[in-house]
């Protein structure tokens, strides 16, 4: 068989056109081979349902080759593929507009992308992988292929991994095989990958911890989904849908949705340009995690990032619990820099650092829900944090004892605690300044080092036992460069006064 099939790509096309194509007898595999313009590239991804209507392959039209195959066997499934039985039928084929990309670049141009459908074998320049861990039917995360408690690594310590990455499955130029060569020589632990509203439906043979994810791209914010269990369900609507009015109510469900089964939102690059967070009305309660360092290597890129760590610290002094991750967003290739960078974009910068009793895909969500996380670039950083001789991990609380005996002279000295704050930066040539941010003011501290070049401090701090105090670590170069946000412990209750993102926005002096 063989079938010709051709969409038009401009401002006045459907977000999502279909058009069905018969499979008249069962197929080994099914080849889909795309004219793509090069003016085209990233303006349009293929959404393929089979004679059931259900999804059988999904994947920007971005870099790479533009073969795309579907069949029974993972080696003949593309990336972004479910494999199975290719029935005869009335098959549906959809050209998604990725608004985006459109309003920034197409302008008023317009293209014919055309589509052939055949029988005809052709090299697959990048299949699924060895590890298929979707079910034949639905983009569901097959539990038999898929253990969420598989252990990678043992032992109690800090795992370093990356919150937002992307490969040839949405705009990122990287194969998955590749991806995972860079991430290895990052010394990376975990990665989770977040496509532009696309889903990896397997993984190449890695020795890292890879956690589905997924990024949720439309015109008024991107917000990263982790540990998915399935395809959102309005997902394909926000596709089809976005830029028009209904796309919020799309987007408010799918943020239901994600806390009803146990996902971890994290809001992306929240000030960043054209890119920022535009939903005001958006929760608090709803969001788990604040994207606090994104591509540090990009243009706009530390302003923006400052702004989101002032963001997230007006968050923690209004009582809101919401950690602060990192996250490389990286597109390019590994030695490709932005315009005017001195480093390229590179997965692993920032690195996030969760800590875990043993590292498995459940740990790492567990660990970063209780906001056992640091983010950093260029160094390590070991938190030691001590109260009355129990230790701490940044997130937790710990509690505060009541003294009442004679020795305090006033009912202020009677209300205070003393708690120790250890840390001990690594891999650094030049001595860091590092800070103890205290309820939103920030103390410098004396730094050392000891004989084997590791840098380190040692503060006890008092805090007034109030209704509420956060205390986290901030680390600089001597320029004022950020290297690294250990997020607070705490103690105490507050009552927030704000509920939504445009309430802090405006608390911080934000429109």
């Amino acid at each position: 068989m063989k079938e010709t099939l051709n969409f038009r790509i401009s401002r006045n096309a459907d977000n999502l056109h279909e058009e069905s194509f018969g499979i008249p007898y069962k197929l080994k595999t099914l080849y889909l081979n795309i004219d793509l313009p090069d003016e085209c590239r990233y303006m349009a991804f293929v959404i393929l349902k089979d004679e059931m209507g259900a999804i059988r392959l999904q994947k920007l039209l971005g870099y790479g080759e533009q073969k795309l195959a579907v069949g029974a066997l993972g080696e003949h499934t593309s990336i972004g593929g479910v494999t199975g039985a290719i029935n005869p039928g009335t098959w549906t084929l959809g050209i998604g507009i990725f608004t985006e990309y459109m309003s920034q670049r197409l302008g008023d141009k317009e293209f014919i992308l055309q589509v052939v459908i055949t029988e005809e074998e052709c090299e697959i320049t990048e299949p699924i992988g060895s590890w298929m861990w979707l079910s034949k039917r639905g983009f569901q995360i097959d539990s038999e292929k898929y253990n969420w408690e598989q252990v990678y690594q043992s032992g109690a310590r800090w795992y370093k991994g990356d919150f937002h990455t992307h490969t040839r499955l949405s705009d990122g130029k990287e194969t998955v095989v590749n991806a995972m060569k860079k991430a290895e020589d990052m010394e990376m632990d975990f990665y989770v990958p977040t496509e532009h509203n696309l889903i990896h439906t397997g993984w190449c043979n890695t020795k890292l911890c890879i956690i589905p994810g997924v990024e949720i791209t439309t015109d008024k914010g991107h917000f990263n989904l982790f540990g998915i269990t399935d395809m959102p369900e309005k997902l394909m609507d926000i596709v089809m849908y976005n830029g028009k009015p209904q796309m919020e109510q799309y987007v408010d469900e799918v943020i239901k949705e994600a806390n009803r089964k146990g996902w971890i939102i994290s809001l992306n690059h929240p000030f960043l340009t054209i890119w920022k967070w535009l939903y005001g009305k958006t929760d608090i309660k709803d969001f788990q995690c604040v994207e606090i360092i994104n591509d540090p290597t990009y243009q706009d890129a530390t302003p923006s990032n400052e702004k989101a760590i002032v963001f997230l610290d007006a968050l923690w002094q209004d009582g809101h619990k919401i950690c602060g991750v990192g996250g490389s967003d990286s597109h390019n290739l590994i030695e490709e820099r932005y315009e005017g960078a001195d480093l390229p974009s590179i997965v692993g910068d920032p690195g996030t650092y969760v800590f875990c009793e043993t590292l498995t895909p459940k740990a790492v969500l567990e660990s970063v829900r209780k906001c056992h996380v640091c983010v950093t670039r260029f160094c390590r950083i070991y938190p030691d944090i001590t109260v009355d001789g129990v230790s701490y991990l940044p997130g937790d609380e710990f509690p505060v004892k009541q003294n009442h005996t004679k020795e305090f002279e006033t009912e202020k000295q009677m209300k205070t605690v003393n708690f120790v704050y250890e840390a001990k930066i690594c891999d650094l040539e030049e001595k860091p300044q590092v800070f103890i941010v205290k309820n939103g003011q920030k103390f410098s501290t004396k730094v050392l080092e000891n004989e084997d070049g590791e840098f380190f401090i040692k503060e006890q701090v008092l805090l007034e036992n109030e209704e509420w105090n956060w205390i986290r670590l901030d680390v600089r170069k001597q320029d004022g460069t950020f290297l690294g946000y250990v997020n607070p412990v705490y103690y105490g209750k507050k009552q927030s006064r704000f509920k939504t993102v445009e309430e802090i926005w405006q608390h911080m002096g934000d429109k």
